[in-house]
């Protein structure tokens, strides 16, 4: 049985809190918690600098990383699968910042997702027949609203018989199947030296006959060697993406493309994103803290200059109860993707049941 160091002791009853999905010291004076997608401030429980010191040499201790004046910040994973961000001064002006997100426990399976008004039971379907017929797919969305949750519970439907390599900044997918490869980048030295980023883990994975590529997230140079892969023989790849709707998620891979200074046209860029991807995977977190899949988009094509999309479910906002939550409905559009073939040979005729529209209510306008 492992012992906390004392200063971990301290905030041992968050940490088991089933209720508690992240926790947040800012410095000394401040201390949040996130229930519910709520944010509550609590009484602080540390009273003096050196308190807060310990603990952030106790929580860094445990990974043999190190944070200080030199290189102020770091991210990893803690034994239970929590991921923690630290930021200490000079960067943090009022004290060390520290961020711990809890591993998800509550949530096991797409029903879970299901059964928590997540999505609804037929984009469950959809999305697990889409890993199955191996289409490419984004999940995109905001901070904490849920996109590696998802993104992890799909990844339990891929087949035993493949060799997945998963690709990460800071480990925090947990795969049950027995051929999984993890990467993990490398910060720089104390020297600012020997970095390994999530573009030099892609370029090699290439070569580890990969049959799937999962990516903790795109955020830049990565870009453009994901949707490579994506469309150069490696179907049913999945990746993360901080966006705030399908359309911006198409334009943040845009930009990052761009942003690597290839000589390339964008309409050449909204090709290869056009002939690589298949599915935005569109998640949101409303006022009332609730998240939900607000979107399912395929990726239609390219046409005037513009990647096309169009949705095959959306979330509909329909008013707020006495309460204050969030009152609507999943909808589905009724279109018949590209790929529905893809996804009939694996789901039968189930799949033409899910993509059928949904009934319109009397009082709609």
């Amino acid at each position: 049985m492992v012992i906390d160091p004392p200063a971990v002791q301290a905030i041992r009853h968050l940490l088991d809190d089933p209720e508690i999905s992240e926790i947040m010291i800012n410095g000394l004076g401040h201390l949040f918690v996130e229930r519910d997608g709520l944010m509550h401030e609590l009484p602080p429980i540390f009273v003096s600098k050196q308190q807060i010191d310990v603990l952030v040499e106790n929580l860094v201790g445990l990974t043999g990383r190190a944070v200080n004046a030199k290189s102020p910040f770091v991210d990893f994973r803690m034994a239970d699968g929590s991921r923690v961000n630290i930021v200490v001064p000079p960067v943090a002006l009022d004290g060390p910042l520290i961020t711990i997100r809890k591993a998800t426990r509550s949530l096991r399976t797409l029903n879970d997702l299901v059964d928590r008004g997540a999505l609804s039971d037929r984009m469950a379907f959809i999305l697990f027949t889409a890993v199955r017929a191996r289409l490419n797919i984004v999940f995109s969305g905001g901070t904490g609203t849920g996109k590696t949750t998802t993104l992890g519970m799909l990844s339990a439907y891929i087949p035993e018989g493949e060799r997945i390599v998963v690709i990460e900044d800071t480990a925090e997918l947990d795969l049950q199947q027995p051929h999984v490869v993890r990467l993990e980048c490398r910060p720089p030295n104390m020297e600012g030296a020997g970095a390994i980023v999530l573009g030099d883990l892609l370029k090699n994975s290439l070569r580890m006959r990969p049959t799937r590529i999962i990516l903790g997230e795109i955020r830049g140079d990565e870009a453009f060697e994901m949707l490579n892969a994506m469309s150069s023989g490696h179907d049913g790849s999945l990746a993360v993406l901080h966006a705030s709707s399908p359309a911006h998620a198409i334009a943040r891979l845009e930009m990052m493309i761009l942003g690597r200074g290839l000589p390339l046209p964008i309409w050449a860029i909204q090709r290869q994103i056009a002939g690589a991807l298949q599915l935005v995977v569109q998640h949101g977190i409303f006022p009332d803290g609730t998240r939900r899949v607000t979107h399912i988009s395929e990726v239609v094509g390219y046409d005037k200059d513009q990647v096309l999309l169009r949705d095959l479910f959306t979330y509909e906002i329909e008013g707020q109860d006495p309460n204050g939550r969030v009152l609507g409905r999943f909808v589905c559009t009724g279109d018949k993707p590209a790929f529905f073939d893809k996804l009939r040979r694996v789901g039968g005729e189930s799949v033409d049941k899910a993509l059928a529209p949904s009934v319109r209510r009397p009082d709609a306008a």
